[in-house]
């Protein structure tokens, strides 16, 4: 499985040029305030693009991921055939993906957590890899 990382696109995705290939992996940052018109222009790119798979899992520019449009927000990337992760997994040819949005509190942004156990509950909620092929908790 070949594997395409991209980040902090903050709505300028249309300015990449990306290939093909199994599995499309957006780690964070796909908007600039999470605007659900943003979010409806990046789940149209994704979906767009000659990828297999296509993971999304929302940062901390991705507001309404958070609040209280999150229904909508994840329905959008439902509708665009994306898998949004946030604090949970998937299977994908027998590689397990682990997403969270989670971080430790940084300038008044999305996902901030206190550091000590309101992160702790977050991060313990990552599984044990269950071998060789596993990729859990490489999206940190």
């Amino acid at each position: 499985m070949d594997i395409t990382f991209i980040s902090d696109t903050h709505s300028k995705h249309n300015e990449l040029s990306l290939t093909s290939g199994t599995t499309l992996i957006h780690t964070g940052g796909f908007t600039r305030r999470g605007e659900i018109k943003d979010i409806e222009e990046f789940a149209k790119f994704i979906s767009e693009q000659n990828f297999k798979h296509k993971i999304a899992i929302a940062g901390n520019h991705d507001f309404s991921f958070e609040d209280q449009r999150k229904e909508q927000a994840e329905n959008i990337m439902k509708s665009h055939n994306i898998i949004y992760l946030n604090d949970s997994m998937v299977e994908l040819d027998n590689i397990s993906f682990w997403g969270s949005p989670i971080q430790p509190n940084f300038g008044g942004w999305a996902f901030n957590r206190k550091r000590g156990g309101e992160i702790k509950n977050h991060w313990d909620l990552i599984p044990v890899s269950r071998g060789p092929r596993s990729c859990v908790g490489c999206l940190l």
